[in-house]
């Protein structure tokens, strides 16, 4: 996976407890008409013709990340979301681990390996689950 810094969102206006979920999709500087769940990119990669981006909320305290994997139309092909009710899920750094895969680490010490197919994401340990699996997982691979 090749990191990139392609995309951006367009600021939402007013409190944020007004702020709509879905933040609209800038692209190299243009508007794409597009919308994605989120209101910062933490990542984003492409992977021959997909691009993923790794989207949060910026809400202290109950912090989850959305994983989103996009078509070369900007379609969402799919998303996955991590994080619970009352707890925290901080994406602290990521890494391509390969041609397909991405490693995030996450506080608590919970590190997501991502791998894209065929128009999915899948994940170890897989998505929804509160898991925590060794940091040595990069050199494993």
């Amino acid at each position: 996976m090749k990191k990139i810094s392609t995309f951006s969102f367009k600021q939402q206006l007013g409190p944020y407890e007004t702020w709509s979920l879905c933040s609209k999709l800038i692209m190299e500087g243009k508007r794409t008409g597009k919308y994605v769940p989120g209101f910062v990119i933490g990542a984003q990669y492409t992977y021959k013709d997909l691009f993923l981006l790794v989207t949060s909320w910026d809400c202290s305290y109950e912090e989850s990340q959305e994983f989103i994997l996009l078509s070369k139309d900007l379609t969402v092909l799919c998303k996955k979301h991590i994080g619970h009710i009352y707890s925290t899920v901080l994406l602290e750094d990521h890494e391509p681990i390969s041609e397909d895969q991405v490693l995030f680490h996450c506080n608590n010490d919970t590190d997501i390996l991502v791998t894209v197919k065929s128009g999915l994401l899948h994940s170890s340990p897989p998505f929804f689950t509160t898991k925590k699996i060794q940091r040595e997982i990069a050199t494993a691979i």
